[in-house]
């Protein structure tokens, strides 16, 4: 097993930590978050906010061997032998270890937003060089341990990342400012609602990417360009954030340019308001029609036709009776509606039949 084997008081020094006992162990091997996944030897993390269920995720941490503790607030020691580290702000603990390991072992560390990550990490050529994680700062930093990559991209959506030191020797986001029509890193030949037809470096592409999001698409080639990593954009296939489905009329999921009505669902009120302004600008010619909770009807209502709903259920009606092209559904996320609306019925056969006259 690859192990940090760090002494404890190096921990307690990188966290601005103090150590309120005196264990008998004097290091640990990695570090955990998740108590179920804690090891023999781990540093496990307490970030579950909630004191009592933060208690029972230390017993079980303990149970399973876990060598320390580290935690802001006010939490009961049970257990001596384990050390118990108390920092007064844990993002910021965690933050100096990342930097601490992200230095000694002389890796980069790339802050991508989840579009970003996503196409990174679809087109990006998995070398040894180039590592990813999505998650906690704890988690990252166990992923940064074990990873021998010298490069690593990092995507964390509970998490502003525009909060954290960038653009140091060891942590830097991807090129911010909007890159010109000239001087894309591709051309862009012609583009639908739902894709983009392209040429990079001497091959034309055609990929399932709408052109709003043709900048970060642009910024992860630029950014593997300038760190030499090899790309294979035919791997890409699709963003979780950006899914159509097509409804049929008997409110199904069918084949894309099979129906008529096209459902695209979203979560994040700045997103889908990305989302309005792009089907108003490039489907002007469409009947567009807006699902919202009823909270955010009134707001909505000047842009388009704005169904309200309170439940699923009437969100689930409404949306094989309403008579639209285009569906631009705020509040839910795109896996309930797959789930929903795919036919899981099974076609009858021969023995069925059969079955009702033995």
């Amino acid at each position: 097993m690859k192990g940090i084997q760090i002494g404890v008081n190096e921990i307690v020094e990188i966290t601005f930590g103090t150590l309120l006992n005196k264990p008998s162990i004097s290091f640990f091997y990695q570090i955990c978050d998740q108590s179920s996944s804690v090891r023999k030897g781990d540093l496990f993390v307490v970030t579950n906010k909630n004191n009592m269920q933060a208690q029972k995720d230390i017993e079980e941490a303990v149970q399973k061997g876990a060598f320390g503790i580290l935690f802001s607030g006010n939490i009961a020691m049970n257990d001596k032998e384990v050390a118990w580290i108390s920092v007064e702000d844990l993002e910021q603990s965690l933050m100096r270890i990342l930097r601490h390991y992200l230095l000694i072992k002389n890796k980069i560390l790339f802050l991508l937003n989840k579009e970003e990550y996503e196409i990174a990490t679809q087109i990006a050529t998995h070398k040894k060089t180039l590592g990813h994680f999505c998650g906690s700062i704890s988690g990252l930093i166990h992923n940064i341990i074990e990873s021998d990559a010298g490069f690593f991209l990092y995507c964390n959506t509970s998490l502003d990342l525009s909060t954290l030191p960038k653009n140091q020797q060891e942590i830097k986001i991807l090129l911010q400012e909007k890159i010109q029509d000239n001087k894309l890193p591709f051309a862009l030949n012609s583009y639908s609602l739902f894709g983009i037809k392209l040429f990079y470096k001497s091959t034309d592409y055609e990929i399932p990417l709408p052109k709003l999001f043709l900048q970060p698409l642009a910024r992860v080639l630029q950014f593997c360009e300038d760190y030499s990593i090899n790309v294979q954009l035919e791997n890409f296939s699709t963003l979780t954030n950006f899914k159509p489905l097509y409804l049929d009329e008997r409110g199904v999921i069918a084949k894309p340019g099979t129906t008529n009505k096209v459902l695209l669902t979203c979560q994040d009120s700045k997103l889908y308001e990305q989302y309005l302004a792009y089907f108003r600008m490039y489907a002007k010619w469409a009947h567009l029609m807006l699902f919202v909770p009823k909270v955010y009807q009134e707001l909505y209502a000047p842009y388009a036709k704005a169904i309200p709903y309170t439940d699923n259920a009437i969100l689930f009606t409404a949306l094989i009776k309403e008579k639209y092209n285009f569906a631009l559904i705020l509040g839910i996320d795109t896996h309930t509606l797959e789930t929903r609306f795919t036919n899981q019925t099974t076609e009858a056969n021969l023995f069925d039949y059969t079955k009702e006259y033995l």
